[in-house]
């Protein structure tokens, strides 16, 4: 198990050096060449998944299909201090997810790298990409609200696909 964790290790530190070296080379550009890749991954990794047009469902089968491939990644939807789980903004649905475990954020603490950067953006287009599988009537998008090192929230926006 020890051996395990110090490969894991090893990985999550190159996977911040990697992110770290496109940012200084890329600049803002690696956020939407690690999101278009992020998204590209998200399509192919849920498979003969249930679809619906629920967007609370849609989370809950999103969850059991990454997991299914191995995928663990303990998100669910976050309604605070609202009414609400959903609002409409601007002709899009929104709703907020708060994402407890996050590989990302692990290798960047590992790295001592800043959130919010382009490996955030690979796992926000894992996200979308594999969300748009569930909901294909939908365009998705996540927004940070807040980055922490115990969770992060965030805001998904679907509006319809064209």
């Amino acid at each position: 198990m020890a051996e395990q964790l110090d490969h894991l290790h090893g990985v999550a530190y190159l996977l911040g050096a990697l992110a770290h070296a496109s940012e200084k080379n890329l600049g803002q550009s690696s956020h939407s060449i690690c999101m278009l890749a992020g998204k590209k991954f998200g399509r192919e990794a849920v498979k003969d998944v249930e679809q619906t047009d629920d967007p609370v469902k849609a989370v809950e089968l999103l969850s059991k299909a990454l997991e299914k491939r191995g995928i663990v990644w303990d998100f669910e939807p976050f309604k605070g201090e609202k009414d609400e789980l959903l609002e409409k903004r601007d002709g899009a649905e929104v709703m907020r997810l708060v994402f407890r475990t996050c590989m990302v954020r692990n290798a960047l603490f590992r790295y001592a790298h800043e959130q919010k950067e382009s490996l955030c953006y690979m796992a926000h287009g894992v996200f979308a990409g594999a969300m748009e599988k569930v909901m294909p009537a939908k365009k998705v998008h996540l927004e940070i609200l807040h980055a922490g090192p115990n969770a992060c929230l965030k805001e998904m926006i679907l509006e319809d696909a064209e």
